[in-house]
This record gives C-alpha cells, sequence and structure tokens, in this order.
C-alpha cells in the first residue's frame, strides 16, 4: 500500500477501527436493553446481571479497544506511506467551526460512554457483592450453601458482610480469589465438594463482632428439642435443659459458662492436626493474672516436637459456631421438627423410623432419592398396614412430601454434600464438638483434666411429655436418656451413637454389628453379660445349659471351653473348618458334608 494516495484524513476511517465501533454500538444497545429488562421485571433471572454488568461492559471495552488500535494502525500506515494528503497524527483545531462540530461529537459521545461505564462499573461492583451472585450464578457450585443459608438464622445477612468484611485489603483478597473461582467454575476445575475456606477465614473479631458483642453476652438459655421415638406410636416426648451461655467478662454477670473460653479475660489456644480442626491434641489457656495451663491429649499418637511444628490457633467465635448461617440439619432432627410442627403426622405407625430410615440411605441423585423415598412408604405401609394408604392417603403423601424437603434442603449428590461433610462443633451430639478438647484425655503434666461432665456447659437435660411451646416441664426422676446408660455406654460420647447422618441404634445389634437372627438374640444381652453396659463378666455357659447331648460329654469336648467352638453372637457352629481346627486329619473325611450331619451333639 506504500506511494498510494490514502483517501479521507480521520484515522478512524478504516475496517479495525468501523468494526470496533459496531462492537461499541451493539454494546451499548444491549446494556440498555437487558438494563430495561432488569428494572422492568420483578424477578429477573441472575444471568441477567451477569450479562448487564460484567459480559457486555467487557465487550464494550474491547470495541473501544479495537477502536483506538485500529487509529494506530492507521497512523502507522500513513507514516510509512509518507504521504501529505492524508495526516498520520489527529489535528485538532478549534477556530474551525466544522473541527469544533467533530468535536463537540466526541466530546457528547466519548462522555455518555464515560457516564454509561460509571454506571455499570459501580452496579458490577454491587452486583458481585449480591447474594444472588454468591449463591445462584453458579447455581451447581454454590447450591448447597445457598439452600442452608436460606434456611439458616443469617439469611438475611448479605454473604460479603461475612465472607469479605470491611476494608479495602479484604475485598482486594476477596476480588483477586474471586477471579481464579470464577476460572475454575467456567472450567469445572473445583473441588466436590468445596471445602471449607478454614486457611484464609478473616478472624471473627474482624466479622462476628461487628453485630455479636462478645462483651455483652451472659446468662442461661432454656433449649427445649421435640423428640419422637422409634416405636410404632413415634412417642411424642421433649428434651429440656438450661444452656449455660455465661461469658468471659464479670461486668455483666457470671464468670463462667460457654463464652468463657471468648477472648476477653481469657485466651484459649488450641493446634490440630488435621485441616478441618476437628483433631486437637493440645490446648493452652491463659487466664487473666497470666497463668497458663497446658493440656495434652494422652491419646494422641504426637510428640512434644510435632507439636511444636503445628500452627496454634487462637479461640474465637467460629471455633465453635463454625456454621453459623449453613447449616446442614440431621435427618432425625428434621423429622422431629418437622412432626412437632405438623408437618409430619406422627399418628402415622412407625413413621419416625421411616423417614429417617429413608433419608439416611444413599442415593446417586435427587430423582432417584425422591422415588426411593417415595417407594419406602408405599411399599411400607403397603406390605403391613394397607388399611393406611387406603384411609389416610393424604396423610402418607405429605409425609412423603416433607421428607423429600428435608432431604432437598440437605443433601446435593452432584457436590457430594451431605449431612456428613461438613461438621458442626456447636454442641456435641452430631459431631465431637466440645468433645474435640473435653473428653476427659486432655491432661496437664500434674494430672488435671479437661473434663467431659455435662454441667459445665448445661443442666442434665430432662426429658417429658412434649409440651406447649415456652411450657416448663415440671421436675422428675425420669432418666434423661431413653435408655440408662451404664458401664461403658456411660462413657461414649454422645456423638459416637448420634452421627450426622445416620438413624442412632436402636437396639444392641444394630451398634455392634450383631446378627438380629442369631441364637439366643431375643434373650436379650443380659442373659449373658451379667453387668449392663460392661463386657465382662459373662454368665457361664453350665449355668444356663446344665445338660449337654451326646458328644459334648465326650472327655476331650467335654474338657474344652465353649467359646473354643461356638464364638460368641453367633453360636452355631457354622462350618466343617471349626472341627478341623482340632481335627486336622479329618479334611478328606466326606469333605463336602458338615459334620453334624453324621456325628450327634444334640441328643435325642
Amino acid at each position: 500500500m506504500d506511494g498510494k494516495e490514502v483517501r479521507g484524513t480521520g484515522l478512524y476511517r478504516n475496517w479495525i477501527s468501523y468494526f470496533g465501533a459496531l462492537v461499541v454500538l451493539a454494546s451499548v444497545l444491549m446494556i440498555t436493553g437487558t438494563l430495561i429488562a432488569e428494572f422492568s421485571l420483578k424477578s429477573p433471572s441472575p444471568y441477567i446481571g451477569i450479562f448487564t454488568y460484567m459480559v457486555f461492559p467487557g465487550v464494550l471495552i474491547g470495541g473501544v479497544v479495537m477502536f483506538f488500535f485500529g487509529m494506530r494502525h492507521e497512523s502507522l500506515r500513513r507514516r510509512r506511506a509518507k504521504t501529505k494528503d492524508a495526516l498520520p497524527f489527529p489535528k485538532v483545531d478549534l477556530n474551525d467551526p466544522r473541527m469544533r462540530r467533530k468535536f463537540a461529537y466526541w466530546l457528547v459521545g466519548g462522555g455518555f460512554l464515560a457516564v454509561l461505564m460509571a454506571f455499570v462499573g459501580y452496579n458490577a461492583f454491587l452486583y458481585t457483592e449480591s447474594v444472588e451472585f454468591c449463591g445462584t450464578v453458579c447455581h451447581t457450585v454454590m447450591e448447597p450453601e445457598h439452600v442452608a443459608r436460606l434456611e439458616g438464622p443469617h439469611a438475611r445477612v448479605p454473604c460479603v458482610d461475612c465472607h469479605v468484611g470491611n476494608g479495602v485489603s479484604w475485598y482486594v483478597k476477596s476480588k483477586m480469589s474471586g477471579l481464579y473461582q470464577v476460572y475454575a467454575v467456567a472450567t469445572g476445575d473445583y473441588e466436590r465438594p468445596i471445602p471449607v475456606p478454614v486457611k484464609n477465614l478473616r478472624p471473627a473479631r474482624e466479622t462476628c463482632e461487628e453485630c455479636h458483642w462478645p462483651n455483652k453476652f451472659f446468662g442461661a438459655q432454656l433449649q427445649q428439642n421435640p423428640h419422637f421415638r422409634y416405636d410404632e406410636a413415634n412417642t411424642p416426648e421433649q428434651v429440656s435443659l438450661l444452656i449455660k451461655t455465661g461469658g468471659g467478662t464479670p461486668n455483666l454477670g457470671q464468670k463462667a459458662g460457654i463464652h468463657w473460653h471468648m477472648v476477653v479475660d481469657n485466651v484459649v489456644e488450641y493446634a490440630a492436626t488435621d485441616e478441618k480442626l476437628q483433631d486437637i491434641p493440645w490446648v493452652r489457656v491463659t487466664h487473666n493474672d497470666g497463668s497458663t495451663k497446658e493440656y495434652i491429649d494422652r491419646k494422641a499418637k504426637v510428640t512434644e516436637a510435632d507439636i511444636s511444628a503445628l500452627p496454634k490457633h487462637k479461640v474465637d467465635c467460629m471455633d465453635c459456631h463454625n456454621r453459623p448461617s449453613h447449616v446442614f440439619v440431621p435427618p432425625e432432627t428434621g423429622v422431629d421438627k418437622a412432626g412437632e410442627s405438623g408437618s409430619i403426622s406422627m399418628t402415622l405407625p412407625w413413621v419416625k423410623k421411616l423417614a429417617v430410615d429413608s433419608l439416611v440411605a444413599e442415593y446417586p441423585d435427587k430423582q432417584t432419592a425422591h422415588d426411593g423415598i417415595r417407594q419406602a412408604f408405599t411399599t411400607y405401609y403397603g406390605d403391613r398396614y394397607p388399611n393406611i394408604l387406603k384411609t389416610r392417603a393424604a396423610d402418607v403423601t405429605q409425609a412423603v412430601e416433607t421428607v423429600t424437603a428435608i432431604y432437598d434442603r440437605n443433601v446435593f449428590p452432584a457436590m457430594n454434600v451431605n449431612w456428613k461433610t461438613y461438621a458442626s462443633n456447636i454442641g456435641h451430639r452430631n459431631w465431637k464438638g466440645c468433645f474435640r478438647c473435653h473428653d476427659n484425655e486432655h491432661v496437664t503434666k500434674d494430672g488435671q483434666v479437661l473434663s467431659n461432665d455435662c454441667t459445665l456447659c448445661h443442666t442434665m437435660p430432662q426429658r417429658s411429655a412434649l409440651m406447649p411451646l415456652g411450657s416448663v416441664a415440671p421436675a422428675s426422676d425420669r432418666n434423661w436418656h431413653p435408655w440408662e446408660l451404664k458401664g461403658r455406654h456411660a462413657e461414649v460420647l454422645c456423638s459416637r451413637c448420634h452421627e450426622a447422618g445416620y438413624r442412632p441404634p436402636t437396639e444392641c445389634a444394630e451398634c455392634h454389628k450383631l446378627d438380629k437372627k442369631a441364637p439366643m438374640m431375643a434373650d436379650g444381652c443380659d442373659s449373658c453379660h451379667s453387668t449392663p453396659g460392661v463386657r465382662k463378666p459373662v454368665t457361664e455357659c453350665k449355668d444356663c445349659h446344665e445338660s449337654l447331648g451326646e458328644l459334648h460329654k465326650k472327655e476331650a469336648h467335654s474338657a474344652e471351653n465353649c467359646l473354643t467352638c461356638h464364638k460368641p453372637h453367633g453360636w452355631k457352629v457354622p462350618a466343617r473348618e471349626t472341627c478341623q481346627g482340632c481335627h486336622e486329619e479329618k479334611k478328606a473325611h466326606y469333605p463336602d458334608q458338615p459334620c453334624a450331619k453324621c456325628h450327634n451333639f444334640k441328643g435325642s
């Protein structure tokens, strides 16, 4: 193109700038259209915001860059051509009326774009701070957290108030982190489930304490929990207890209770061996007089050198209230609350057990779960209570819908999220929680123990009939647990039986993984285990089996311990291998036949 005359004097007269101008014009029209749609619709799609404040403005900026790139390219071309008919640089002469008009057009057009981009940019900032952006744009990825938040106590608190907080530095950190998250979502390169951001979580003093003031916590709180038993009548009960909230400063009340741990007058530090902060082998307490105590878990397989190398954490709100907004309600709790509210009719026989069992089953996706829950109810009542399906079909249907809703509220197969995914440290019923430290195993060098005594943090639970809201149960000697905890059972941590995502065992065989159909199981554990809750001592077999038949009387057999042949909880001799443990020479003797077919042990 060198040496050829270039028509026109404007540097924008080239196909690159023309295309850039076309892109800018199209972007302006699209932004205007989506703005009108967003402000006119009552519930616009979250993706309208994505296009209005992010995609289309990005295209517009790209068009502007392309427009000026074309002008620069044209300028370079003219300089190489050394033409005198078309200037290689813009010429501005406001004394020329024609030039003044062009300048005015540029000024108005540029001003319009500047105002539009300022408006869009500010709203883009607001949009990226919105709950809609955090929870619904990345629908599958953030669905578990978003759904849980809507049902939680902080449903009206914007995500950024807790996850970002005030200040420029944390805002910049969050946006820089967000850039990678956008890339991860776009490419599908993200973990399932999303891990809890423990490593880079902002201190609770800079977020939680913007609303919750630790210095003002004191006193106790009454907690009344509905409970229905796993029996045919779904026996309704209520478990009441006083939570000793207390406080860490004596200014407003007793310096005691759960909030004694707060960083007010006392400092509690700990070290964990896992990223989720569930396994804590070391705790240090610093009192307001400067004295300290160090507690080490005597069961932990760590050395002092290992503990020294572990990062130390100072206890704050989030160490106990680690799921303050995104709460996944355990299946048993969800069913109990639904029963109390009337969403599930507890007059349906065995509905509590049926509902919880159908919830804790594993399903590959939500549709399969919905079908499985419905099938569990219709099959159970169809086989055992056919009249229920005929006369109370509406109650069964409502129960199925409620149980399905509990499932959808807490389980998200696409993200591998269920009740067992995220530990909740508040309390100790479904997770270790308080027992991470208060387990009777953390001791000082002089033998002081971090006790797991119930009354440190709450009064002993009191079991009563289900009562109206606010009613206080009268004093009772009734055992707070459905059955009295004795022996080893009194030492087992609550979360061992009430682990989130499982139905708590209602029979010995369930917890101890025994065959319910095995001989003597119907007689009860105490028929052999003489002390409740303790494995030994056991009753001698001969105390019940006084007379033994046939080969039992033979000298070799009578001298043996019964357990040599009869394994506990199975009792029946299962196969030839047991006999061949002593009679090895008989391996080839009718090898396909059980020994008892010919050798009589029972007698006639």
